[in-house]
């Protein structure tokens, strides 16, 4: 991709992250891509083995939110990295679902580096927005 996958906003406390996309599941997919590089190095993690993930929401920051808890618990619970997220977002009655495949491998903290330690995503500052032909997420993971 052309363009950068995320940012960094200021926060004088937490991880305050702004991802972008062409499409919702672009932008899903960056922000998941986001969320593992404030945790570790994610250049450093290998396609070793791919794991389906499915989650649903309410809305766009609900969905945003289940899938990003979903993708911390990966790390913390299962112990697994992923370096690629292939996502769609789809719109199922007055639901939305997301159905991914994450690509990685299990983490090694000699290998990952950690970064920062996530205690949790969190609903303050959330955003779903389409701006200037693109969709931006924002969201505020508390460190």
């Amino acid at each position: 991709m052309s363009q950068a996958r995320y940012r960094l906003l200021e926060h004088i406390t937490d991880a305050y992250i702004e991802a972008y996309g062409r499409t919702l599941s672009e932008a899903y997919s960056n922000a998941a891509y986001g969320l593992t590089d404030v945790v570790v190095d994610v250049k450093n993690v290998d396609t070793q083995f791919s794991r389906k993930l499915e989650v649903g929401g309410s809305d766009l920051l609900n969905l945003l939110y289940n899938w990003l808890e979903a993708v911390l618990l990966e790390m913390l619970v299962e112990q697994n990295v992923y370096s690629e997220f292939s996502v769609q977002v789809l719109k199922k009655g007055d639901a939305w679902m997301l159905e991914a495949e994450c690509i990685g491998e299990r983490f090694t903290p000699e290998k990952h580096h950690p970064k920062v330690e996530v205690k949790a995503v969190t609903y303050h500052l959330m955003e779903v927005v389409a701006e200037d032909g693109r969709y931006v997420v924002r969201f505020l993971l508390d460190l």
